[in-house]
């Protein structure tokens, strides 16, 4: 009876332990998180410029927001963006890695490193970089094109409307696939080579390997990844900044930067945060949904 009841009383001894150790974080996360939250929430029923008096207005910011062409428009280029960065960053990502994780390829850290290196370089840097070589003026396609007999000026990629998202796009998927491949190499490289060889012997073809049995093993991996491509391209700020700063006529207008423009460029606060709640929102049901549709695959 003495034996259990020490051992009850350390086991409740760890517990406070435990509540007393992740205590510091809770706490940061209230001050920094929570409150930051419940303060966007209550700005969101304002109409304020940071300076006047505050003015109630309810619900009028998000009906506003529903009627702006330019916050739709904004959505729907995140959402390009989104299926552009898949295509140019997260496939190629998961081809390349691929590749490096089979048996017997020499060279593969350094492969790795140099594909990866466009990631840790800063959004301004390489965002620059891109501007300079879509410059119809004297970037760098410019110059291939002339050299190969045509008129490179005429390919204003950034400067035309139909074309700037797409010139965005690419870009941010040249950093992208270096770090999807990094993830990818690791899922690789666990995948049981039996089931392959297993298959190989059955009459499989290489892709029927790829598609049927090494895909499915790297699944929860692959569905990870989606996510946080899905989240990280709706957060994708300073990349449209440094390029086009949203323009030409809107073109590349995104989520965040349009909602730093009404907060911080029209002063428009309660409208900005209004339109930073709405995005958290999508971001939340996104998540849920595509976790459940997981769940009912796995199933």
């Amino acid at each position: 009876m003495r034996k259990f009841t020490l051992k009850k009383s350390l086991y409740r001894n760890q517990i406070i332990v435990g509540y007393i150790l992740i205590l510091p974080a809770l706490l940061f996360f209230c001050v920094f998180f929570a409150y930051s939250l419940v303060q966007a929430v209550h700005y969101s029923t304002l109409d304020w410029d940071g300076v006047t008096q505050q003015v109630y207005v309810g619900f009028q910011n998000y009906i506003d927001l529903f009627r702006d062409s330019v916050f739709w428009k904004a959505f729907i280029n995140n959402v390009f963006y989104t299926i552009g960065i898949l295509a140019f960053g997260v496939l190629p990502g998961l081809v390349l890695a691929y590749v490096l994780s089979r048996p017997g390829i020499r060279g593969r850290t350094i492969f790795r490193s140099a594909y990866f290196f466009p990631r840790i370089v800063s959004a301004v840097v390489y965002g620059a970089v891109w501007k300079w070589m879509y410059d119809p003026r004297n970037g760098l396609l410019t110059m291939i094109i002339d050299f190969f007999g045509g008129n490179g000026s005429d390919f204003a990629i950034t400067g035309n409307v139909n074309t700037a998202m797409l010139g965005v796009t690419i870009t941010g998927g040249w950093t992208y696939f270096g770090f999807c491949m990094v993830i990818f190499i690791a899922a690789f490289m666990g995948v049981d080579l039996e089931l392959e060889e297993a298959a190989r012997l059955d009459g499989a073809s290489k892709w029927q390997m790829f598609y049927r049995v090494t895909l499915p093993q790297i699944k929860p991996v692959i569905n990870t990844v989606l996510i946080y491509t899905v989240i990280d391209c709706f957060k994708v700020y300073d990349l449209v900044l440094v390029m086009t700063s949203g323009g030409p006529n809107d073109s590349t207008q995104i989520m965040t930067y349009y909602i730093y423009k009404q907060a911080f460029t029209f002063n428009k606060f309660g409208y900005g945060s209004a339109a930073a709640i709405l995005l958290g929102l999508f971001m939340v049901f996104f998540t849920v949904v595509y976790n459940k549709l997981i769940g009912k695959e796995e199933d």
